[in-house]
């Protein structure tokens, strides 16, 4: 499997063949959506409505846009989003907890709490490295004087409240890059993604959004059979899913249309 581990390989399986259901699905909402463009248009050609240059037109390509949108965002159950603002944030400056800790360890002001998958500890220093043989790493923390990290299993993430979007800046000290993300709500696994970090202890920003709503993270790295060395930073959760670019282009192009028919 080259450098890829057991884990993030099957991760990758499943996700290929979940994207290829959700292509097919995509398709068929195209054809339903090319009927019903059709429909409409002659429809409103038949109702003498004004030409292309009025109101009328314009809110059909709007709500066609809109529907087609719809369509094809519908099936994605969590998709990658850019860096996003949020109050509940987390820097891990100030955790109640000791230099290793393996109890559990509120979070986000007490909003949730974080802990060990792998029933060892955690670790919140200002900068951790890592020696194997002649590979050699390291990280320091990526905003204010703070990481969260550990040496085996995950880092779980779980809130008192449901959530739709989570992300943050996240490096692997140890030589295996990438690592895997899993979203549940109860026990019920709403979805798995693929964590994507180089190695060498590089900060890279990784941020999902979800339709449904989650309340427990585990995050994972692909080191060896137990994980571990992947650090943390600046993670930040919201109860709402943060736009992708395709639905706020959507929803701009709207804004603009009404802004010019204003204007008219």
């Amino acid at each position: 499997m080259g450098f890829l581990s057991a884990a993030v390989y099957n991760a990758v399986v499943s996700r290929t063949v979940d994207v290829n259901k959700r292509v097919i699905g995509w398709n068929l909402d195209l054809v339903k959506w090319n009927v019903w463009l059709g429909q409409s248009i002659n429809a409103f050609a038949r109702s003498g409505a004004r030409d292309t240059k009025g109101t009328n037109m314009h809110q059909l390509t709007f709500s066609a846009l809109v529907i087609a949108v719809t369509g094809l965002t519908a099936h994605s159950d969590i998709v990658r989003v850019d860096e996003f603002s949020s109050l509940q944030f987390e820097g891990f400056e100030n955790l109640n907890m000791g230099v290793f800790e393996s109890a559990p360890i509120s979070v986000f002001g007490g909003m949730g709490e974080i802990s060990n998958t792998g029933n060892s500890w955690l670790h919140s220093t200002s900068g951790w490295s890592f020696q194997s043989g002649e590979w050699r790493a390291r990280a320091d923390a990526f905003e204010g004087s703070r990481l969260l990290g550990n040496t085996r299993g995950g880092i779980a993430y779980e809130f008192e409240e449901s959530q739709k979007s989570f992300g943050g800046y996240f490096a692997t000290i140890a030589d295996s890059p990438d690592g895997t993300i899993k979203f549940y709500n109860g026990d019920q696994l709403v979805g798995s993604e693929i964590l994507q970090v180089a190695a060498g202890g590089d900060w890279a920003w990784n941020g999902w959004a979800s339709d449904q709503s989650f309340d427990r993270v585990v995050v994972d790295s692909s080191y060896g059979d137990n994980g571990g060395f992947l650090m943390h930073d600046a993670v930040r959760v919201l109860s709402t899913a943060v736009p992708t670019q395709g639905t706020a282009a959507i929803f701009a192009f709207g804004l603009v249309i009404a802004t010019k028919r204003h204007r008219e």
